[in-house]
């Protein structure tokens, strides 16, 4: 009898030590019930965008800088601003990066406007950066908001209940209006009078590579002189303002040809 209980003792260890997991075979079994690892913003990197504002070669100068327009005026500024939005960057595999709640307001008179910071960026090469000139449709309905859109930035239309896309003002010996005055406000998001224009300035042979715990740089010229030259040539002769309308679309079309990318620092 005594043996039976040691036989049955031996069988029920030999059981056990069947039923015990080889770590060998179930070493890529994760345990359901440990959450997956959550990405950190050491996971990520960072991207900042400068605009340059330039008329040419020379940076804008407001109030003193004098220029000369594809037509020949010469001109001074006085005010120039300007809503850059949904800002999206191109991978080298085609995948993208959102910025989320992406509406900047640039303004040449406060240099801090000048610099944007894209957070939390996947890491991986770009090969490309698209963004809007304006606010799109979506929040020009939405009334006035805070932030870059507050109306207190004197970039809103009250009578109008929309967002000024692009500002620009100053003077011109050109210019027939009340002392020379120049001003240009272009907004509206209906055809025909849209004016918000969708930008893609190339990197040309470089790409921008973002890694982990780290801030990349793109700098971007934004001419003014664009403004007034290609495809539509200004004369503030017989063009010193726009409000929107179909002057303004003219000059939202030459608006493209503003932006170009003259530094990327990885």
């Amino acid at each position: 009898m005594k043996q039976f209980f040691i036989l049955s003792a031996a069988l029920v260890l030999i059981s056990l030590g069947a039923c015990k997991k080889d770590p060998a075979i179930d070493k890529d079994i994760k345990d359901p019930a440990v959450p997956p690892p959550v990405a950190t913003p050491l996971d990520f990197g960072k991207v900042s965008i400068t605009f340059n504002n330039m008329a040419g070669a020379e940076n804008l100068a407001l109030n003193t800088g004098n220029y000369i327009n594809a037509n020949g005026d010469s001109f001074t500024v006085s005010v120039f601003r300007y809503y850059i939005s949904n800002i999206v960057l191109t991978k080298d595999d085609g995948t993208t990066y959102k910025q989320h709640e992406s509406y900047h307001l640039v303004n040449t008179s406060n240099g801090i406007t000048h610099t944007l910071e894209l957070d939390s960026v996947p890491p991986g090469t770009y090969t490309g950066i698209t963004f809007l000139l304006g606010v799109d449709s979506a929040r020009n309905t939405s009334g006035p908001q805070l932030g870059a859109l507050d109306p207190v930035l004197g970039m809103f239309w009250d009578w109008n209940q929309g967002y000024i896309f692009m500002m620009m003002e100053g003077k011109s010996p050109s210019s027939t209006s009340y002392n020379n005055f120049l001003s240009f406000h272009l907004g509206g998001f209906t055809v025909p009078y849209n004016c918000i224009r969708k930008i893609t300035p190339t990197f040309g042979a470089d790409n921008l590579v973002v890694s982990k715990d780290h801030t990349s740089k793109i700098g971007i010229k934004t001419d003014i002189l664009k403004m007034f030259s290609t495809p539509n040539k200004i004369r503030f002769a017989f063009t010193s303002e726009a409000m929107g309308g179909a002057v303004g679309v003219s000059i939202a079309d030459n608006c493209v040809n503003m932006f170009s990318v003259t530094s990327i620092e990885n």
